[in-house]
């Protein structure tokens, strides 16, 4: 195999490995929300992070060896990440958890376009593809009718859009550098929930601290690691299939660790996403040359 041909491999195995760390998160996160606030659970899952990763991020900066692209890179996709985190949030309070789910995901429908229209070239795969998914998305979740909750939840969408984007354009800094600078606006939320809640006891969180280590080490540091990593050599549009895999993974999770039944039509949808994913990776147009 190629040089290129094994970059190709690693993007997609980065990409794919952390998608299905993220589909185990929402079973773990159902725990975790049952102690604490969804404010709470965000922020406290990256201070975790954040601490775990000063001894790290202080030898680098002790080397200067973190770049200035780093810490705006990191910066910036950590500021879209909160605000599309808090937008997702606020509509699903105003509509089903389905119609968010299908709406949050239509930010790869966005990024296809955008590609489309950028290089003015596009695969008969890739819209295929994307046909496909959005069939097995809309099977999966099933949404119905649309209102000002679906509407915070579509903005939300373009944001996560947009996060991918930055990424994209950013993914040539050091993975772990970048990783760390993404990890703090999220912290900001921590203000949100000592303006709306009383602060968290120590026995409040105790109960979730396993689930929480877990959000925070693998969920949070390797795999915004392995996104960086794979979106170096996967363009955009096709990673933002790729992520795909993470809510056509959720119920297979929910099913393992919490018992969660898993329905026909969440295995039908399961399956295309699959197939939608299949060929994204086949077509030469989902890569960079590098």
């Amino acid at each position: 195999m190629s040089t290129h041909g094994k970059q190709r491999v690693r993007g997609v195995a980065a990409l794919i490995i952390a998608s299905v760390v993220w589909g185990s998160t929402f079973p773990v996160i159902k725990i975790v929300v049952r102690h604490v606030n969804s404010f709470r659970y965000v922020w406290i899952r990256n201070l975790l992070a954040v601490l775990a990763m000063v001894p790290y991020i202080a030898y680098r900066l002790w080397r200067g060896s973190v770049a200035k692209r780093s810490v705006i890179g990191g910066l910036l996709i950590g500021s879209a990440y909160t605000l599309a985190l808090w937008l997702q949030g606020l509509g699903t309070f105003y509509t089903t958890a389905s119609n968010s789910a299908f709406i949050t995901n239509l930010y790869f429908i966005y990024l296809h376009t955008y590609e489309a229209l950028k290089h003015k070239r596009y695969d008969y795969r890739l819209a295929v593809a994307v046909i496909i998914a959005l069939a097995g998305l809309y099977i999966m979740t099933s949404p119905t009718g649309f209102g000002f909750g679906e509407a915070v939840v579509l903005v939300g969408s373009f944001i996560w859009a947009l996060q991918i984007l930055i990424v994209d354009r950013y993914s040539t800094t050091n993975p772990l550098d970048t990783t760390f600078f993404m990890l703090l606006p999220p912290l900001t939320l921590s203000i949100l929930d000592a303006m709306l809640f009383e602060l968290p006891t120590i026995s409040s969180i105790l109960p979730v601290v396993p689930h929480l280590l877990y959000l925070s080490l693998i969920a949070s540091i390797v795999a915004y690691a392995l996104q960086l990593h794979g979106q170096k050599y996967v363009v955009a549009s096709t990673a933002s299939t790729i992520y795909l895999v993470e809510p056509a993974s959720a119920p297979l999770f929910a099913m393992l660790i919490i018992n969660e039944s898993v329905s026909t039509a969440q295995i039908a949808g399961f399956a295309l996403i699959m197939l939608a994913l299949y060929l994204s990776i086949a077509s030469r147009y989902s890569y960079k040359l590098l």
